[in-house]
């Protein structure tokens, strides 16, 4: 299991971490709720080459 990756909601911008579920492919995308102000992120996430992980999050608006 990968280290969670560090990140701020773009909702509320409180630091978070996010874990990944590895058994999901190395290109997800999905929707979770922010645990500070539960505000639904759309969440991409990504592996690179070398093995690292890389997320991105966005507004339901965006």
């Amino acid at each position: 299991m990968p280290e969670p990756l560090p990140l701020n909601c773009p909702y509320c911008g409180e630091a978070v971490e996010l874990d990944i579920d590895e058994s999901g492919g190395s290109r997800q995308a999905f929707v979770e709720d922010c645990p500070v102000c539960c505000q639904p992120w759309q969440v991409e996430v990504v592996q690179d080459q070398e093995g690292d992980w890389n997320a991105t999050l966005r507004t339901a608006d965006e």
